[in-house]
């Protein structure tokens, strides 16, 4: 078991043996670093693409020097030296510090479902902004993007799953799940409304079509969804 854990789905942290470091959490742009090299996993990320993401403002000397000070002080306050590892390539000592992202992605890899929708605690850097790194913002955006997409697909594989196995109740909860995490998706309303009925609460489903007509008229400002309407 890794001594470190780098949380970045839902905030960002650094949390040894469970417990946040606090020495870490002022240090926004050093834990931005850590979570920059965790995203790229086994495969690295190269020193340049990392110096164009953090320090976009700062000539390539400048941002090397930066960079090179800010990976010496991680490697000091994580007590290792292999903390990150590579010269040209960037990458994380898994056996040291391991990140929520390469966790959630490797349960999905194992098909193991369940486990990874555990293990997504919320949005990519939910909440992170650093001052002056619009690349690094962008960056962001896309990889939560990518993973609160492949959090969704493995809802909605539960979700069907537990119908196609006649667990009415599982099948609900799995669809509930994927539309709490967004209240205006018509296909998630779509499959808990179908859900409902078959379990035989059409009385829910009911009322569940109209609970989503309203959200989407208060948040949207739009009209039913087509399918939930039909």
């Amino acid at each position: 078991m890794p001594t470190f854990l780098l949380r970045t789905l839902g905030g960002l942290a650094l949390l040894r043996h469970g417990a946040v470091v606090e020495s870490a959490a002022a240090q926004r742009k050093a834990l931005a670093l850590l979570a920059v090299i965790a995203a790229a996993g086994d495969a690295g990320i190269g020193r340049e693409k990392v110096m164009a993401l953090l320090w976009p403002e700062s000539d390539m000397e400048r941002a090397r020097g930066s960079l090179k000070q800010m990976i010496h002080g991680l490697r000091r306050q994580l007590g290792a030296p292999s903390a990150i590892l590579g010269t040209a390539e960037l990458r994380l000592d898994a056996d040291l510090v391991e990140g929520d992202v390469e966790r959630f992605r490797r349960a999905l890899a194992a098909g193991a479902l369940e486990e990874a929708v555990e293990l997504y605690g919320g949005p990519f850097l939910d909440g992170v902004h650093l001052e002056g790194a619009p690349e690094f913002e962008r960056w962001a955006e896309g990889e939560r993007a990518e993973l609160a997409r492949s959090f969704r697909e493995a809802l909605e594989r539960l979700a069907r799953a537990a119908a196609a196995a006649g667990d009415g109740d599982a099948a609900v909860g799995w669809w509930r799940r994927l539309q709490a995490d967004d209240r205006t998706d018509g296909a998630a309303a779509l499959g808990l409304i179908q859900a409902l009925e078959a379990r035989g609460d059409r009385a829910a489903a009911l009322q569940h079509a109209r609970i989503h007509e309203v959200l989407r008229a208060d948040e949207l400002g739009a009209g039913p969804d087509p399918a939930v309407a039909a």
